[in-house]
């Protein structure tokens, strides 16, 4: 099984509580603990943890703010910059792995089978609109600085 080899160490962004800094890097390995293939969120990436609604977060198992945090975290990150890395290389993912990768790091973390399945189904119906607007951003970003905007 897959493995997070790092703890999770955030700061609140002031004003905004519901959006947090990373203060050290998060490395996820996928497959195994000493798998080949990793997630790595940099210090300073800022994440809301579960796009989850609120009217969700008192359901057992299903608050952004529980023990899925660094799995949260390491999604929001692959639909940010989709890219898993190895030793040598880096390769992009399409948002169907990055939702799979969610489901791996919430068993990994302990979720139970409904909750994940319940987690990985909203990402699956929702998920798009969040995937569709980093695409855009950052397409818009690659054309600034192309001077074609």
């Amino acid at each position: 099984m897959s493995g997070f080899l790092s703890p999770l160490h955030i700061e609140e962004i002031p004003g905004d509580n519901c959006r947090w800094r990373l203060l050290e890097p998060c490395i996820y390995r996928l497959g195994s603990p000493d798998g080949t293939e990793w997630v790595d969120v940099p210090t300073s990436f800022v994440t809301d943890f579960g796009s989850i609604p609120q009217l969700f977060w008192n359901l057992p198992g299903l608050s952004p703010f529980g023990k899925l945090r660094r799995a949260y975290v390491v999604h929001d990150k692959l639909y940010v910059a989709p890219v898993v890395r190895t030793a040598t290389s880096a390769r992009a993912i399409d948002r169907a792995e990055a939702d799979r990768i969610l489901l791996e790091a919430a068993e990994v973390l302990g979720a139970n089978w409904l909750n994940r399945r319940i987690i990985y189904r909203g990402v699956r119906v929702g998920g798009w609109m969040a995937w569709n607007g980093h695409r855009k951003a950052q397409a818009e970003k690659a054309a600034r600085e192309a001077g074609c905007v």
